[in-house]
């Protein structure tokens, strides 16, 4: 991995990427990038932002230090410094490396570890309801209070387990068992998330005390949902519409910084604007004053190339247009409407990531029958067990129990110890009123001699059994 940098302290790839920043503004971009720290020792606390600046100025040099961070995972001294974004950070990584499956296969073994740690860590209960373990962690420490739960970091850890299923996919034999345990955990967070925190009939995300109840949280947090990878386009709207109510000149520096490095791979132009353009302290040290630089200098070259060239043609040709009539201009306005169509619906033959993209936007939105079809297309193009199983969970909310169960008996045969797909099946036999049988698999989970490798999954496998238990003696019998 060549990131060694010449005597002016910046590498190729740095200055390739100086090189390609439009506009005024190089000079201080050029003196950013030098003044970033190039070890996880010089970042000390700031290393997760000073990765997420590097990742767009010099890949290879964000691949080394995400990798002494690794290095820290399972150490005696901790893992530091602790924040949940190692895999997505290793995710953005690998898509701008030219080696990118080494780099992977090289790390694996460490971002497992650090993602089972994260939810040991934030989730030490395996309630799916996680918390800071102090305010200091927290990227908003003010609104940090015992038995409080936000959906900032729900967001981060759904998109942690995201980015490290999506990097570990195609090795399914070798990282099955942490693959079955993360996607759990994540559909769990999914799942709060969507019911929970966010009320749908008023557009807001809400914050959850320990005894139960929700009330609006008007607090920063609930601008990190805006870069949650299950984001639906209502809670998006919603979220837009608050803008004008968040003030990131008042967040801190650090949460400030991390937000806007993950908003750089999101369509939230407005915001990620808001956050750049916001007033900054003039005292910042060395290293938050390079992270930010060199972060506002990606966002200017994001939005100098955000437009297609045809819509440049058109801002260029506007008046010529209006001059030719408004039926051309309608004319041309459905040929792109047409042509953008075309392109969001085609797939080439071997596009099973843009298939699963768009399945998982259909789910998003509601629509489980699309979804359900086009992860069906995607397990006949390969990686079929994986994309079953995503099949079965559409149509589980479709209300196709039986056709699910069928999907989970199938994957069970293939790997007879998968522990999602046991729940599921539990589920799935539930919900078509066999609760004998329903019952026999939750023991089993609560009770098989996998119980200990799933401590999570077998204590909503023993509340299970304790409902149903309970149900069946108020109705006498099954």
């Amino acid at each position: 991995m060549d990131c060694e940098a010449p005597a002016s302290g910046i590498s190729a790839a740095g200055r390739a990427w100086l090189d390609s920043l439009p506009g005024a503004g190089g000079n201080e971009a050029e003196a950013a990038l030098a003044a970033l720290p190039r070890d996880a020792v010089s970042a000390g606390e700031d290393l997760p932002q000073v990765i997420g600046a590097w990742i767009s100025a010099d890949p290879a040099m964000a691949a080394r230090l995400l990798e002494e961070w690794l290095a820290t995972v399972g150490e005696s001294a901790g893992w530091r410094p602790c924040f949940p974004v190692v895999c997505q950070w290793a995710e953005r990584i690998a898509e701008k490396l030219p080696e990118a499956d080494a780099f992977v296969e090289r790390n694996l073994p460490g971002l497992a570890r650090c993602i089972e740690g994260e939810f040991d860590r934030y989730d030490p209960k395996g309630t799916g309801l996680p918390h800071w373990p102090s305010p200091e962690e927290a990227l908003f420490p003010e609104e940090q209070a015992e038995g409080v739960f936000t959906a900032d970091l729900a967001v981060l850890l759904s998109n942690e387990a995201r980015a490290f299923c999506r990097l570990a996919r195609d090795r399914e034999t070798e990282w099955g068992r942490v693959l079955d345990h993360v996607e759990g955990e994540q559909h769990e967070l999914d799942t709060w998330l969507g019911q929970l925190f966010w009320d749908e009939a008023d557009g807001v995300f809400l914050r959850l005390e320990e005894g139960g109840g929700r009330g609006l949280d008007d607090s920063p947090c609930v601008a990190v949902p805006l870069v949650w990878g299950g984001l639906s386009a209502d809670m998006a709207d919603g979220l837009h519409a608050r803008e004008d109510q968040w003030d990131p000149s008042a967040w801190p520096v650090r949460a400030r910084e991390l937000l806007l490095a993950l908003l750089l791979s999101t369509p939230h132009g407005r915001m990620t604007a808001r956050v750049v353009s916001a007033p900054w302290p003039g005292d910042l040290p060395a290293a938050p004053a390079a992270v930010r630089t060199v972060l506002e200098a990606t966002v200017r070259t994001a939005t100098a190339g955000k437009f297609p060239a045809a819509v440049h043609w058109l801002e260029a040709h506007g008046k010529g247009l209006a001059r030719a009539g408004w039926g051309a201009a309608v004319l041309l306005m459905v040929s792109l409407l047409a042509w953008g169509v075309f392109q969001r619906e085609s797939v080439g033959p071997d596009d099973i990531e843009g298939l699963e993209r768009r399945a998982f936007q259909a789910s998003a939105e509601g629509r489980h029958d699309r979804a359900a079809a086009l992860y069906g297309q995607a397990a006949r193009r390969g990686h079929g067990a994986y994309y079953r199983y995503r099949q079965a969970g559409e149509w589980m909310r479709l209300g196709f129990h039986e056709e699910a169960e069928k999907v989970y008996r199938l994957l069970l045969e293939e790997e007879p110890g998968a522990p999602n797909p046991r729940w599921n099946l539990a589920v799935a036999v539930m919900k078509q009123g066999r609760r004998g049988e329903a019952l026999a698999l939750y023991r089993d989970l609560a009770e098989g001699p996998e119980a200990a490798a799933y401590p999570a999954l077998a204590a909503r496998a023993r509340r299970a059994v304790e409902l149903i238990e309970r149900q069946m003696e108020l109705d006498g019998g099954d």
